[in-house]
């Protein structure tokens, strides 16, 4: 087993692909050395010149997945140490824009066998994004000001304890088969195993990351995608610490992540276009 590496997970449709491909080729720049592995069940996969990038295709076939709704790639997630080939895995979700170097991030695990960062609705009270019905049912045996942590990024050392939370994961998100941070949560509670909680840097929302470059407020979620465009050199800048831009809510799914994207590394996606690694 390679020692360390990244992993990324792109089940279903093409955009998500297309997403985690664009997160590797900028994380390979940043990080010429590290071993990258691009999991996926679409068809496009085997067919991708990956290695002329030093990125491992892993396809995924039917039989090792289910299948049924905008939420079964989160079996695979569940799942992730079954599919990583590294002792040291940090896994990466597909609308994750890499904005520095991150090789360093894996001194953390020096502190504890799995480190996330707290989801910017940091308790599970606060949690309002997901199904009412599993919170009220984690709720039963959970206090709501546990915390919650966000899953797109994921640091964890392959062992017992850490194999047994998976398990135990996939297990909680079997029950509802929607989001996946709620199961989590009950994963973490049953199991009591301690997550060494990253900076917020390694997993930062636009809105979050606006406002830190902008020292003030920003409120209007709806309008970050812009502003993310408007600030892309000074969050590059090395006076900030923003390492990990977390693009989430519909960025991915709108096509506004490529365009946030290019305008961060505007030769990078013209070279996915022009190779036609996808389509423009």
């Amino acid at each position: 087993m390679t020692d360390r590496g990244v992993v990324y997970c792109a089940m279903g449709y093409t955009v998500y692909l297309e997403a985690a491909l664009t997160s590797a080729l900028i994380l390979r720049r940043l990080e010429p050395k590290i071993p990258i592995t691009l999991i996926s069940n679409h068809p496009s996969l085997k067919y991708l010149a990956l290695s002329e990038y030093k990125i491992t295709p892993r396809f995924v076939e039917p039989t090792e997945w289910m299948e049924h709704n905008s939420f079964s790639s989160r079996h695979i997630k569940t799942s992730l140490p079954i599919f990583s080939p590294y002792n040291e895995t940090l896994f990466l979700d597909a609308d994750i824009l890499p904005l520095k170097p991150i090789s360093h991030l894996w001194e953390y695990l020096d502190s504890g066998d799995m480190c996330m960062a707290a989801d910017r609705l940091s308790t599970l009270g606060t949690c309002n994004h997901v199904s009412q019905a599993e919170k009220s049912y984690t709720l039963e045996f959970i206090p709501e000001n546990i915390t919650h942590f966000n899953s797109g990024v994921i640091l964890w050392r392959n062992n017992i304890q850490t194999r047994l939370l998976f398990e135990l994961w996939h297990q909680e998100w079997l029950k509802f088969q929607q989001q996946d941070q709620l199961a989590l949560i009950r994963a973490i509670n049953r199991t009591q195993f301690p997550i060494k909680i990253l900076p917020c840097t390694y997993n930062i929302s636009p809105i979050d990351a606006v406002s830190r470059v902008q020292n003030q407020s920003v409120k209007l979620l709806s309008q970050t995608h812009n502003m993310c465009q408007l600030q892309a050199a000074s969050m590059l800048s090395q006076e900030n610490d923003i390492y990990l831009l977390h693009c989430w809510g519909g960025i991915l799914v709108s096509g506004k992540f490529q365009q946030i994207a290019q305008k961060f590394y505007p030769d990078i996606i013209e070279q996915l276009v022009t190779t036609q690694l996808f389509a423009s």
